[in-house]
């Protein structure tokens, strides 16, 4: 993994958060309490590498989402119907920057579908090369958990 792993998974979320969603995305120290993450997503990848990459995050935040692109804030039940369906969106959009980030553009990658969590914990590694990496999402705490169990052609 590249020497500034926190940094790539950083500008991967900024870039995903800021340009899908508008939303601004902050390091986070863990000097100030911020509102915790209440939903996750999990997904895979395989090819040149395997892995995981998975994501918590604030219902605020899924709901400013979900506003920004669809403008159903007036509609809390069609707001609360597709947080779900936003946090897989930009978590599958996330694995993509932070896969390109890493092994750069001519690897080939073959992603699962997201896949939501029942709990709000991320799940548990299964590789010693994990990096996970809290950031400020609009004053909300959040996660990202990028794994990567084998380099086959890497």
């Amino acid at each position: 993994m590249p020497d500034n792993n926190e940094y790539t998974i950083l500008e991967a979320a900024s870039r995903v958060f800021e340009t899908a969603a508008f939303l601004s995305v902050y390091p986070h120290d863990g000097s100030q309490e911020l509102p915790p993450p209440e939903r996750a997503a999990t997904m895979t990848f395989h090819g040149a590498a395997t892995g995981r990459v998975s994501m918590r995050v604030a219902l605020s935040v899924l709901d400013s989402v979900v506003d920004n692109l669809l403008d159903v804030q007036n509609d809390p039940e069609e707001l609360a119907m597709r947080r779900g369906d936003v946090l897989k969106e930009m978590l599958n959009m996330l694995c993509g920057n932070i896969l390109t980030e890493y092994f750069g553009a001519e690897p080939v990658f073959d992603l699962s579908p997201p896949e939501l969590l029942q709990d709000v914990t991320l799940p548990q590694p299964t590789s010693k090369e994990v990096m996970l990496v809290a950031m400020n999402i609009e004053d909300t705490l959040a996660e990202v958990m990028f794994e990567v169990q084998n380099r086959q052609n890497l």
